[in-house]
Parts: structure tokens; sequence; C-alpha cells
């Protein structure tokens, strides 16, 4: 019986992911025992880079990186220079009117209330003129009997 089969006996699928895993581990370690150290394979028709990038060329790059970052920093603080402030952020005076709605829904239907009474209730509108409203049902009736004056091809 082989190990992978004896692993996968254990446990789930998480067992036998792990068992993989270890018995590829093993078998790997098992050719590495059998090939001599010095002995590694190579191809004689392929080169390979022996030089690796200058440390002087790493460190400029670094500290052209940190220059960057520190120059893009200090710029910020000079063009926004009460960003870091902590001040209080509220208003100082009141907002103006009208202010948010805290229950809009409720806001609505109390609007449409009111404008439904009024639509089917007679009251002023302007009582010194003697401006009145009257029920819509009244109006409409009453538009179709006479019609509007001085409206192109009306007929009373």
């Amino acid at each position: 019986m082989d190990d992978l089969a004896r692993v996968g006996r254990l446990g789930g699928p998480g067992a036998r992911v792990v068992g993989a895993l270890l018995f590829g581990l093993s078998n790997r370690m098992k050719r590495r025992r059998l090939r001599p150290r010095d002995e590694e394979p190579r191809n004689a028709d392929t080169r390979v880079e022996t030089r690796d990038a200058p440390l002087w060329l790493i460190g400029f790059l670094a500290g052209i990186a940190a220059s960057l970052i520190i120059v893009v920093v200090v710029a910020l603080r000079l063009i926004f220079p009460h960003a870091v402030q902590d001040q209080p952020k509220q208003l100082a005076a009141p907002m103006p009117e009208p202010r948010l709605q805290t229950s809009p829904v409720m806001d609505m239907r109390a609007y449409r209330a009111d404008a439904e009474s009024k639509l089917h209730s007679y009251g002023w509108v302007d009582r010194d003129r003697e401006i009145a409203r009257e029920p819509i049902d009244e109006a409409m009736k009453r538009l179709a009997e006479r019609g509007i004056r001085d409206w192109p091809g009306a007929k009373p």
C-alpha cells in the first residue's frame, strides 16, 4: 500500500491534498539523495547571465523613490496647509431653510392629505381680493357647462 492511499483513508479531501503534497516532497527528497551533489544537469548550448544589477543602481533607484515620496508629501503640505490641523468640522451657523427631512414618507402623506382636502372643499385663496376656491368636481362641471371665456373655438 503506497503512502498516498494510506493518508487518503485518514480523512476527507483536505487530508488527501496534504498527503499528496507530503508524498511529492518525499519523492523529491529521494531523487536528490540518489544524484551526486556535484553533478548538476547541464545544457552546453545554454548560456546563463552571470551578472546581477549593480548594488549602487538598486540603492540609487531606492533613493529616488524615497526622495520622490518626500517631495510629494512636502508639496501637499504646502498646497493644503490646513489639512492636517484638527479643527471642529461643524457649521458655525445653522443650516438655512429648508432643512433636511427627517421622515420624508410622513411629510409626503401630510402634504397629500392637505392638498386632497383643499381639492374637495370650499375656502378662501385671497379674502381681500375675494378669490375663493371650490371643489374640483364642481369646478369641472361649471367649466363644462359654460366653457372658458376668450378661448379660441370655445362655444358657450
